[in-house]
């Protein structure tokens, strides 16, 4: 637990943000899991952000979790950092414009915090494209006691405190009927994280800003058949009807990893994906982004 603590009391304060408990605490630094974690003074674990903004210089503005933030890894073994570096390595030569990632993770967030966080950021950050990386558990309550330790610490823990949920709130005993729970019309915290997508797509339609999401698929199972794969369908139904770019890297990982997912984790009782399965993720993502104008 000692990790997660240090995490909560050395890189958290509560937020100015009146929709939001607590957020990363600006120009701070901690040694979490073995590594050295930064924040710049926007909260972010990457270097400070010129201002003004550069002329020749793209920004694109991920939110998400602690997965996206590279819980337990080295910053540049991230998703968000291994973007950048392939985007300066095979796009600049062409466009003549330098790719800065920005890297707004933060732990025990889900869709609902990230987008609010992002809402009152985005004038500062003045982003060229915007990622979202979405987990399965972002569908999740947003419960007033986001920073306990138990949402962080062994997975042993966390699924032991899910599954205690799921029987005691939908009458569901295992991990994958829960998130099945999770993702049923109507279901109220699916439609609040709905409601998150839709005020996402309209903060950067506004500002004309493409937006893209990338999955980060559930950790245990990548198999053609897991259960997880019917949620997979229900996100790309939904993204396709909004109009936003999916991107689902469960293939490659499964490709990567074949019938192994505990290889992608960082620790034997911490799920969080370790810097090869970064690497996956972000070459999935990098390929789209490539494609892409600007």
């Amino acid at each position: 637990m000692k990790a997660v603590v240090g995490y909560a009391k050395a890189l958290k304060v509560p937020s100015p943000v009146p929709t939001l408990i607590r957020q990363h605490r600006p120009n701070s630094k901690a040694h979490l899991m073995g590594v050295d974690v930064a924040l710049n003074s926007l909260g972010h674990r990457n270097r400070e952000l010129n201002n003004p903004k550069p002329p020749k210089e793209r920004r694109i503005h991920f939110v998400g979790s602690s997965i996206l933030m590279a819980w337990g890894i080295e910053e540049e073994k991230g998703m968000v950092a291994l973007v950048e570096k392939r985007l300066n390595k095979e796009k600049s030569p062409k466009t003549g414009q330098t790719y800065v990632g920005i890297n707004a993770g933060i732990g025990n967030f889900n869709t609902y915090y990230e987008v609010e966080l992002f809402e009152s950021q985005v004038e500062q950050t003045k982003p060229d494209l915007v990622v979202l990386q979405y987990y399965v558990n972002d569908s999740e309550p947003n419960p007033a006691d986001r920073d306990n330790p138990i949402f962080m610490d062994s997975v042993a823990l966390a699924l032991t405190y899910l599954r205690l949920k799921a029987a005691m709130t939908t009458g569901n005993t295992t991990l994958e009927e829960y998130y099945g729970a999770l993702y049923k019309e109507g279901q109220p915290d699916w439609e609040r994280t709905k409601a998150a997508f839709r005020k996402l797509k309209k903060i950067c339609d506004q500002r004309g800003i493409p937006l893209v999401v990338l999955l980060v698929p559930e950790v245990h199972n990548f198999s053609a058949d897991s259960p997880y794969r019917k949620i997979y369908g229900i996100l790309d139904g939904l993204f396709k009807d909004l109009g936003i770019p999916f991107i689902n890297p469960v293939d490659a990982l499964l490709e990567a990893f074949g019938p192994h997912p505990t290889e992608t984790s960082v620790a034997r009782d911490d799920p969080h994906p370790n810097g090869p399965a970064h690497l996956v993720m972000a070459n999935q993502l990098s390929d789209y982004l490539l494609t892409l104008d600007f």
